[in-house]
């Protein structure tokens, strides 16, 4: 069920109407929530939902075992094997085995791999990662053994489950568990929920139609046109993901649960190491804690820092889908923040900022070639393979088209809007949030539903998924 369908809107209004009256009641609140996850969830597949229930059991009993063994570390391998095993045979058993097989048949040896008619569960790569973190932090003693109902709701959470944020188990309970739920004002509620409609359903909706067919054949378009469908992807994966992160964080405060801030105006950063900072926070952090530091991070020296960095990229772009396309995005990153870290050091040597026509221009520059290497590393992304990729960026810079395609006003007007809440969007919420913030509830009313109105008039009929539901 999608966030912008009508069936959700029904779903979730009886929601609402319900948690009203149950959220300051703690133990009522917990069972209706569970409940309210799994019809959710089992809109998507049943079979999803059978496998939902049964790895958050597991994990449950994996956890209550740990907080009892003296042989903690081998229950936590345990759980680790089982969770990874889990996401390996839902998302990249075939792509493993079409591996091989190439491999095998590239060697001239005989093989009988099988592919298997898999479809990975709505939400697996969401869902294992909160699992993940919770047994590692429970191995090491920063959160208590939950009851079973605390942790279900935390590994099903409905405005979460797809597509996150990655909410963190020890944050969530406490406000799961607190009688006074978040104190959300409806204004910023509102805000969130209309700014995410905004960009999924009108902008990312609308740029999805740009980029499509340029990485389809890009043969077919010239080098502008790539380029601009390039900058065009930039733009739609940005409102589309942090579109959702709205949405979801809208939702969750009208539960009670605090927003989980997601992404920060991410193509402002100056620098590939700012730009992480700023884009799918949590997801930033997840690997940073349960990856970086676990591989040893920066303590034994800059060369294992850089490997490290390296690994933790790699992981990062292979978890985002089972193809080399996304093991080589992952790589192109790895190896950027080796370059940042290493230009960092640098400068601390040759300080270019003493040289004033320098210092003035470094800004820019910075901007631009980190966002340059942002969109190029989105072509791999979302390319199907890694030599569509290459063939895509052969294009640009050897197209034998000349006719330029892309002479859509609204094309320009949608970047021009994504650039303005780019740079601004952290202005922009808080002159909303003024300006509904007026205490009259006609007015509020009145504009709400205006803007809901136009939001619905400039969509399209047809709203293509969440870009991260396929993650």
């Amino acid at each position: 069920m999608l966030f912008t369908t009508y069936q959700f809107l029904v779903f979730f209004f009886i929601t609402f109407i319900i948690a009203i009256f149950l959220k300051r009641q703690v133990v009522a609140y917990k069972i209706f929530l569970l409940v309210t996850n799994l019809i959710f969830y089992s809109f998507w597949d049943f079979s999803f939902l059978a496998l939902l229930v049964t790895t958050t059991i597991v994990n449950y009993l994996l956890i209550q075992t740990l907080f009892v063994t003296n042989d903690k570390q081998i229950f936590l391998i345990m759980g680790l094997t089982f969770n990874v095993g889990f996401l390996g045979i839902f998302k990249y058993y075939n792509f493993f085995t079409d591996t091989l097989f190439n491999l095998l048949n590239t060697l001239h040896i005989q093989s009988n791999l099988q592919l298997l008619q898999i479809i990975a569960p709505v939400g697996v790569s969401f869902y294992t990662f909160r699992i993940i973190s919770h047994l590692t932090d429970c191995y090491n003693q920063k959160i208590d053994c939950p009851s079973f109902i605390d942790y279900a709701v935390y590994i099903t959470y409905f405005p979460q489950i797809a597509s996150g944020p990655i909410a963190r188990a020890k944050d969530f309970y406490l406000q799961l568990n607190a009688s006074d739920k978040y104190d959300y004002q409806i204004e910023e509620a509102m805000t969130l929920i209309l700014s995410g409609l905004f960009k999924k359903y009108t902008l990312s909706s609308f740029l999805f139609n740009f980029t499509q067919l340029p990485f389809l054949s890009p043969q077919q378009y010239s080098s502008i046109d790539l380029i601009l469908a390039a900058i065009s992807y930039s733009c739609l994966i940005y409102v589309d993901f942090s579109g959702y992160s709205d949405l979801a964080n809208g939702i969750s405060c009208l539960l009670g649960f605090k927003p989980i801030p997601n992404f920060n105006m991410p193509y402002r950063a100056l620098s590939l190491q700012e730009f992480w900072r700023r884009w799918h926070i949590s997801l930033s952090e997840w690997l940073r804690d349960y990856v970086y530091i676990p591989l040893g991070g920066n303590k034994n020296g800059k060369f294992s820092k850089y490997i490290n960095l390296l690994l933790t990229m790699l992981i990062g772009g292979f978890w985002h889908g089972a193809g080399l396309n996304f093991i080589v995005w992952g790589a192109i990153h790895g190896l950027g923040l080796i370059v940042n870290h290493l230009w960092q050091d640098l400068s601390k040597f040759v300080c270019f900022t003493k040289i004033p026509f320098l210092s003035s221009l470094a800004p820019f520059f910075y901007w631009v070639i980190t966002f340059c290497f942002i969109t190029y590393s989105w072509v791999f992304f979302n390319s199907s393979s890694s030599e569509s990729a290459m063939i895509f960026l052969s294009s640009i810079l050897h197209s034998e088209v000349n006719t330029f395609q892309f002479n859509f006003w609204q094309l320009y007007l949608a970047i021009a809007i994504v650039a303005l809440i780019n740079f601004y969007g952290n202005q922009l919420n808080k002159l909303f949030l003024t300006v509904l913030s007026v205490r009259s509830l006609l007015f509020q009313v009145v504009l709400v539903s205006l803007l809901v109105y136009s939001i619905l008039m400039l969509g399209p009929n047809t709203v293509p998924p969440f870009i991260y539901f396929n993650f």
